[in-house]
């Protein structure tokens, strides 16, 4: 668990280093080429996410659907820094917490059926493999962002760790 915990942590630590030098400006300006979408929309639906997990957690139900979706996470890089905070801290009082063996968890996957989401079986650790594949897409499209709106980002950002260790695999033959 360690290692899945590390792994999300680590891309926490990405984000905050953006918002730290990110302006609200930017951090809220729809980027016409990725649909009108905000550096904000993106970052706050990936944390919102977190927090479903952390949420769920005492009663072992994650659902992925039942977001607060808060406006403030969006347009203040403040407000996301706190948040993004108490995450990173919550999920490292996990490698130390009594957790449970199996989660159920539900998200909407687009039954055009009118019925809702089934409950499905699942594991912390699958869930937080999850939240690393869920990061790193969002973080790709932050990434284009940011580049269309001028605004400079470290090395790696929004690049899968697999991707990472192909390129360094790559360039060391």
């Amino acid at each position: 668990m360690q290692h899945l915990i590390s792994a999300n942590i680590h891309f926490l630590d990405q984000a905050e280093r953006l918002l730290i030098q990110v302006s609200d400006g930017d951090y809220c300006e729809p980027v016409k080429t990725f649909y009108g979408s905000t550096l904000g929309q993106h970052l706050r639906h990936c944390l919102d996410h977190y927090s479903s997990l952390i949420n769920g957690l005492p009663d072992a139900k994650i659902d992925y659907d039942h977001r607060q979706r808060e406006a403030d996470l969006e347009c203040s890089t403040e407000t996301a820094v706190a948040r993004v905070s108490r995450i990173r801290q919550t999920l490292l009082d996990l490698e130390k917490a009594d957790l449970p063996v199996g989660l159920l968890v539900k998200m909407d996957c687009g039954s055009f059926e009118g019925t809702e989401s089934e409950w499905q079986p699942s594991t912390l650790g699958r869930e937080l493999q999850f939240l690393v594949s869920h990061t790193v897409h969002h973080f790709a499209m932050i990434g284009g962002m940011c580049t269309c709106l001028g605004v400079a980002m470290e090395e790696g950002f929004g690049v899968a760790p697999s991707t990472l260790r192909h390129r360094e695999m790559v360039s060391i033959d």
